[in-house]
C-alpha cells in the first residue's frame, strides 16, 4: 500500500501506457486508420484533407512494427504524455481525482490510441497550453521559441489548431501589444510556409475543401435526408 502511495503518479501513467499498447497490437485497424497509414507510404508537406503530422507519426511507428502496433504506436505515446501534460497545467491538490476524471472518459480509453488526427491534436493542444501558460509568465527568448513551435505543430496536425491558438489569443488581447508575440507569430509563419507553399502549388485543395466542397456535401446529404423522410410520411 505505502509503495502504491509513493509511485501512484509511475503506476498509473505505465498502466495506461500499457493498455494503450495492447489495445493498438491486438486490434484490427479502423477505415480511416488505414487511410491515414496510405498517407504515410507518401510522403508530402500535406495531403488532400490534413496537414502531414498524421502520415509522419505513422510512418515513424510502421518503420520500427509493420503491423497495427507500429501504426499507432506514437499516437498510443502521446495519449499518455497528453495525460501527464494536462495533469501538469491542473492544480495538483488531489492527484486521484484526476485519475478518476481521465478513467471516467471513455473516449480517451477507446479512442485514445487510434492513428487518427485528433489524438495528436489533443497532445500538440495540451503543449500549447503548457507553453502558453510559460509564455505569459514570463517572456523570454525560450518562451518564444517554444509557444512558436508548439502553434506550428499544432498546426500541422489539424487546421482547427487555427481556433484554439486564434480563441486563446483573443481572450488575452493585451499579449497582441508585445513584440514576442509578434515574434513567435513570425516564427510560426517560417515554420509552417513549407505546407503554405504545398496548398499554393495545389491551388490551396485542403482549404476550398472544408471551407467550400464540404458544406457543399453536408447541405447535399441533409437535402437527401429530409427528402426521404418526406417520401417516407
Amino acid at each position: 500500500m505505502n509503495f502504491f502511495r509513493k509511485h501512484h503518479r509511475l503506476l498509473f501513467y505505465s498502466s495506461w501506457l500499457m493498455l494503450a499498447l495492447a489495445q493498438s497490437a491486438s486490434t484490427e485497424l479502423i477505415a480511416d486508420e488505414a487511410y491515414y497509414w496510405v498517407y504515410s507510404k507518401f510522403p508530402a508537406w500535406g495531403y488532400f484533407d490534413h496537414p502531414p503530422m498524421i502520415a509522419l507519426l505513422i510512418k515513424a511507428g510502421y518503420s520500427i512494427f509493420h503491423n497495427e502496433l507500429g501504426v499507432r504506436l506514437i499516437c498510443a505515446l502521446l495519449s499518455t504524455f497528453t495525460l501527464l501534460i494536462t495533469e501538469s497545467l491542473s492544480e495538483r491538490k488531489n492527484p486521484f481525482l484526476f485519475y478518476t476524471i481521465a478513467l471516467s472518459m471513455a473516449a480517451l480509453q477507446v479512442a485514445g490510441f487510434f492513428a487518427v488526427p485528433d489524438t495528436p491534436l489533443l497532445f500538440f493542444t495540451a503543449l500549447f497550453f503548457y507553453a502558453y501558460r510559460s509564455f505569459i509568465k514570463k517572456m523570454t527568448w525560450q518562451n518564444t521559441l517554444l509557444i512558436g513551435i508548439a502553434i506550428t505543430l499544432l498546426f500541422y496536425t489539424k487546421y482547427h489548431g487555427l481556433l484554439i491558438v486564434l480563441f486563446t489569443f483573443l481572450s488575452n488581447i493585451k499579449l497582441l501589444t508585445r513584440w514576442q508575440t509578434w515574434l513567435a507569430g513570425l516564427l510560426v509563419l517560417v515554420l509552417y510556409s513549407p505546407h503554405l507553399y504545398w496548398q499554393w502549388q495545389h491551388d490551396w485543395i485542403s482549404f476550398r475543401y472544408h471551407l467550400f466542397e464540404r458544406m457543399s456535401m453536408l447541405i447535399s446529404f441533409l437535402r437527401q435526408q429530409i427528402i426521404c423522410l418526406v417520401n417516407y410520411y
